[in-house]
């Protein structure tokens, strides 16, 4: 009886020291991620000025066109590899072929050519030389063929499997335009292909026979193409107006407020997004009147847009921001990145948006669910069944050797299984190099660790969050790396540590003692840190030459919890006090701006990047945040 009340003993203070430890640790996993471990928008290096983004959604590759190395990225998105193919020429536009998994790119100067990638090898097939650079080239999925559009006409390459490929010498068009933007309807067996002067479209056999010619009816320039092939509309943008024909129709058009960039149809709603450096219009193209159905306002320049059609999600893409569109409910998020961008590329499959940015030569990918920047991460754990990976709030398990994209922050915990203790986290550089990484929850430490710590492994229930932790802030392949542990002691060894365990479990109380002396003097702390914040708020500082006195207050706080004077509870109380004040101050920044309607756009910017610098620094909460978000688009309607 006495060895089960004493066992019942030791795994309740065992449980309760767990307790008290994940709290303290909990805490400082909440700095940790604001002040130390703060990553903003991971991203991946690639090649030198990446524009152009495809993706191949079967085979989960990415394809990035490099301008300046003269190259093109594949990522895996299935094992996390990276590869750069060389082409010799400037690339200029990517289509893929997901029937047949090739890659076609176009290139221009010094040489204009076609590079033939195979998408399941990663190899470098064929490239063909041009007379003339293309300006647009469009894939037949169904018929494999590629369409090349440029001044001296318009070419045909079937990629039915003959080896080596080439431009078909008789199924061309060879009369000399301004040929621009192709489109392909597939069931219709029909390619359309807009002429900017004189302004028409043309309209041709899957084998370039021209079919009919129609003048544009405005006269204006085309700008962009798009066909439904679910009921064979065909949509095209001019510089003043939107246009839609139907099934050999007259044109029917609507103008539009703004000049248009670039247009993207749902093929399963038939709804058309048309985008001006200022806006977004929504047209409905089932109505048998064309009409502007609605218009939202969006922070620009806006770039380009994509439509996932699975989800019914709209991305655009502006200079510096990423908007999502819920086609369904017209509610818009968004997703902030802190540096210029250049193109985009959703995944329909996986729901993760692809973004180039020149500036910093790398990809960004974008959790669509979660409108969040995620990170690309594959997880181990070695020996192999020696433990799991629990990742999050929930403590989801997360699969061994697969590669998932997740979003920042989340702490992951190395749980050992049975017969086994954690030892330490490794990111994997290569095949022969691993670096050791530090968990991101820091250590806190009770006086009776070293009693405890024995006991707990000789049970094997050991497995301490400060040292199992793991902070998801950066792409990689990390292992977990656990040891086997020694056979339990029998029973009859237990009976000489009896009187170890008492003199233990009555010690235990002591740190309660030490605890609650301590948590008074965090209320007195905490309390001198309230009549600050008080005296500032009483004598109205809240305006921005009142930032210098704010900031030396926030880090009197910080370092007083660094140092343990206060509880994560008071800190967290603090932090929320002062980052009202944050957020009046912007808030009356925000209304300057509304006010002056004249206000130059690099100066709204700025004040985007000043509270963007404030929460990642920790000086606003994520509630005050978004408000403050919210505000800022507010004032661009």
């Amino acid at each position: 009886m006495l060895v089960v009340f004493l066992f019942v003993l030791i795994i309740l203070s065992s449980l309760l020291y767990n307790d008290n430890n994940n709290n303290n640790a909990n805490g400082q996993t909440l700095e940790s991620l604001n002040e130390k471990y703060h990553v903003t928008n991971p991203q991946i290096e690639i090649g030198l000025e990446p524009n152009e983004v495809k993706v191949d959604k079967f085979l989960n590759k990415v394809y990035v066109a490099n301008e300046r190395s003269n190259s093109i990225t594949v990522l895996d998105s299935n094992l996390g590899t990276l590869k750069e193919i060389f082409i010799d020429t400037i690339p200029h536009d990517v289509e893929e072929n997901d029937k047949i998994h090739h890659v076609y790119i176009s290139g221009k100067s010094p040489s204009e050519t076609i590079s033939i990638i195979d998408g399941r090898t990663d190899e470098l097939l064929q490239t063909i030389p041009l007379n003339q650079e293309s300006a647009d080239i469009e894939v037949n999925e169904k018929e494999s063929k590629l369409y090349l559009a440029g001044k001296d006409g318009i070419s045909l390459i079937d990629d039915k499997g003959s080896n080596p490929l080439k431009i078909d010498s008789v199924k061309k068009y060879d009369v000399v335009g301004n040929y621009s933007k192709i489109a392909v309807d597939e069931e219709a067996e029909k390619v359309y292909v807009i002429n900017e002067y004189p302004p028409e479209l043309l309209v041709f056999s899957n084998d370039l026979k021209l079919l009919e010619n129609i003048s544009i009816p405005d006269n204006k320039e085309p700008l962009d193409i798009e066909v439904n092939e679910k009921d064979h509309s065909v949509y095209i943008i001019t510089e003043k107006n939107f246009y839609k024909q139907n099934n050999g129709t007259n044109m029917t058009g609507v103008g539009l407020d703004n000049v248009p960039r670039t247009l993207e149809v749902n093929e399963n709603s038939n709804i058309v997004y048309v985008i001006s450096d200022q806006n977004v219009s929504i047209i409905n193209g089932t109505n048998t009147n064309t009409k502007v159905d609605k218009i939202i306002p969006l922070f620009g320049p806006l770039l380009e847009l994509e439509v996932n059609e699975n989800s019914n999600m709209v991305y655009l893409l502006s200079k510096h921001n990423l908007y999502s569109l819920n086609e369904k409910t017209n509610s818009l998020s968004n997703i902030n990145i802190s540096e210029p961008l250049s193109n985009i590329e959703v995944n329909e499959n996986s729901d993760i948006v692809y973004l180039t940015s020149e500036d910093s030569d790398s990809l960004f990918a974008i959790h669509g669910p979660k409108h969040k920047v995620a990170v690309g991460i594959t997880f181990n754990v070695f020996p192999l069944n020696s433990g799991k990976i629990v990742c999050g709030d929930e403590r989801t398990e997360y699969p061994i050797n697969q590669y998932l994209y997740e979003e920042p922050g989340i702490v992951c915990l190395a749980k050992a299984n049975s017969g086994f203790e954690f030892v330490s986290w490794n990111e994997n550089i290569d095949s022969n190099t691993t670096r050791p990484l530090k968990p991101c929850v820091e250590e806190s430490h009770d006086s009776f660790d070293p009693f405890m710590e024995p006991i707990q492994k000789t049970l094997q229930i050991y497995n301490d969050t400060t040292e199992t932790s793991f902070c998801i802030t950066q792409y990689g392949t990390f292992t977990a790396n656990f040891r086997e542990l020694p056979a339990p002691l029998p029973i009859e060894y237990w009976i000489p540590l009896y009187g170890l365990i008492v003199s233990t479990i009555i010690g235990a109380s002591i740190p309660s003692i030490i605890l609650w002396a301590k948590s008074k003097r965090d209320i007195k702390k905490s309390n001198l840190h309230h009549v600050k914040i008080k005296t500032l708020y009483d004598e109205g500082k809240r305006d921005e030459i009142d930032f210098e006195s704010l900031n030396k207050l926030k880090d009197e706080i910080s370092d007083s919890f660094s140092r343990g004077k206060i509880s994560q509870f008071h800190y967290s109380n603090l932090k929320d006090e002062i980052s009202i004040l944050y957020q009046e101050i912007f808030m009356k920044k925000i209304d300057s701006i509304d006010d002056d309607k004249e206000m130059n756009l690099s100066l709204k910017l700025k004040l985007v990047r000043e509270i963007k610098d404030a929460f990642s620094k920790g000086k606003l909460t994520e509630l005050h945040y978004n408000m403050l978000m919210n505000k800022v688009s507010e004032t661009e309607k």
